[in-house]
Order: structure tokens, then sequence, then C-alpha cells
């Protein structure tokens, strides 16, 4: 899930404070500042009570359904990927890094279309 809030000091102390108010766990937590707000991206187990703390606080956030894919840990693996979904007209709208595990690494895709891009990657799709 991702929030777009003003930037301010203490604003992820206030952040994760709810949140842990609420008992949710954060499994990532990307902030990035950008002029005067912020983008909070953020992976939890608990995604609609996550969703409703951080409304109650003031800080709508919007989700996107991702799938997982498993590609070798290898350079030019992840271009490999990001080609596919490109040649057949899916569009990555966020990619990031989940973990490393025996030779392959594990990412999370949102897209345009999971279902097709689920379906291009095949076997690699978890």
């Amino acid at each position: 899930m991702r929030a777009i809030v003003p930037n301010r000091p203490g604003l992820l102390a206030e952040i994760t404070e709810v949140l842990a108010a609420r008992g949710v766990d954060i499994d990532a937590i990307v902030v990035e500042s950008h002029g005067s707000a912020a983008l909070v991206r953020l992976e939890v187990e608990r995604g609609d009570e996550a969703l409703a703390a951080l409304a109650d606080a003031g800080h709508p956030a919007v989700t996107d359904s991702v799938l997982l894919a498993r590609i070798e840990d290898r350079p030019g693996a992840l271009a490999a990927l990001s080609r596919r979904l490109g040649d057949a007209e899916i569009n990555i709208r966020s990619l990031h890094h989940v973990r490393r595990d025996e030779g392959f690494a594990v990412v999370a895709i949102s897209t345009d279309n999971n279902d097709r891009a689920r379906a291009l990657l095949g076997d690699a799709a978890l």
C-alpha cells in the first residue's frame, strides 16, 4: 500500500505508532521525500486493518494487488523479466525486491494486468 502525505518531522514515527497501536506488523517500508510531500510504501500482513488505521489518522492510503515472481539472482534477470512484460504491452506500475534465496530473487510486481502477467511468467510466478 502507499500513501502520499505532507512531509514533516515526526511523520514516520506517527505512522508506525498508529500501525503498532492497531497490532499491524510491518513487513517492509520505504519512505521517500519529494519536496513538501512524502511517499510512504508499506507491506503488511493485515492490509485492511492498516488501511483503516492510516485513514483514521488522516493518512488515507491505496493498495495495489501484486504478484510475486522468482527469477535467477544474476545480472540481467530483472532486465529480461521487464522486457518480457514490456514486449507483451504489460505496464509495470511498481516493482520491488522482496528477498534472495538460494540463487534466486523474489520480486513483487504490480502491473496494469496481473492476470496476463501471471500467465506470461508461467512457473516464475509464485
